[in-house]
């Protein structure tokens, strides 16, 4: 064994050309449209009153699980936010979306907590609190979960790219909340508080994301990260789309 510790120089002499911001932000809507094709029917099937009431029991424990997930992972946005340490918190764009987000998650920015909302939903259709803590969600809901959370912790471009621009951007590009909220008033006699407020404020959310995203798609290293992220949880959400319309092929899922 040699007495002489050596290291190896690893610099490459340069790094990869980044896309002009605009560019890379036209080729993240081409992977949206090329991987996440398919459309949630099972909103639909709420939308016109036609799902059983066993699956909308089910796919109430599929928001509850949602829910109780990713609003735990809120604060990794906060911690990572790269303008956390402005002079003045006013001064701020990502920490100060990211705080308010998770404020109005647990219920301190005048709506109720988001995960209170869905047990009252699950109360509604008489699920009890033993069934919701038990459920095991499916497969590409899991997935899909830890994904995004793992994303959500890595860095900070990632977690909103997965998070913010391929979730609440796009769940409100789909206009679920708004099928979700009115079909269950008009077929099921269910006024559900938690679709009332995501229609209104999922729209706004997406777009804060998609213009702090511009942020931090900068460097060729960040459009990767970026890149990846997007395109990853865009398969998972894809096949969880998937999974949640066979539902609709078993026997007594509509009514």
């Amino acid at each position: 064994m040699s007495d002489t510790r050596e290291f190896h120089d690893i610099r490459k002499g340069g790094a990869r050309q980044a896309q002009p911001v605009d560019e890379f932000m036209a080729e993240l809507e081409g992977i949206q449209a090329r991987v996440c094709s398919t459309r949630n029917h099972v909103w639909e099937r709420v939308a016109d009153g036609t799902l059983s009431l066993e699956y909308l029991k089910r796919f109430c424990k599929e928001y509850y699980f949602l829910g109780v997930w990713y609003t735990s992972e809120f604060g990794s946005l906060v911690a990572n936010a790269p303008d956390a340490d402005a002079l003045g918190l006013e001064a701020s764009e990502h920490f100060s979306h990211w705080i308010q987000n998770l404020a109005d998650e647990t219920g301190y920015a005048g709506d109720r907590n988001h995960v209170d909302m869905k047990v009252d939903w699950a109360h509604m259709l008489d699920i009890t609190d033993d069934e919701l803590a038990g459920y095991a969600p499916l497969p590409e809901t899991l997935g899909m979960v830890l994904g995004s959370m793992y994303y959500m912790r890595r860095s900070y471009e990632e977690g909103l790219a997965a998070f913010g621009w391929a979730g609440e951007r796009f769940a409100a590009s789909t206009g679920y909340a708004v099928m979700m909220y009115e079909g269950m008033r008009d077929h099921y006699g269910l006024d559900v508080e938690n679709f009332k407020v995501h229609a209104y404020a999922e729209a706004d959310h997406g777009d804060a994301a998609d213009y702090l995203l511009r942020q931090v798609a900068i460097t060729a290293i960040q459009q990767h990260r970026i890149r990846t992220a997007i395109t990853q949880v865009f398969t998972l959400r894809n096949a969880r789309a998937i999974a949640l319309n066979r539902w609709l092929d078993e026997p007594g899922a509509l009514r």
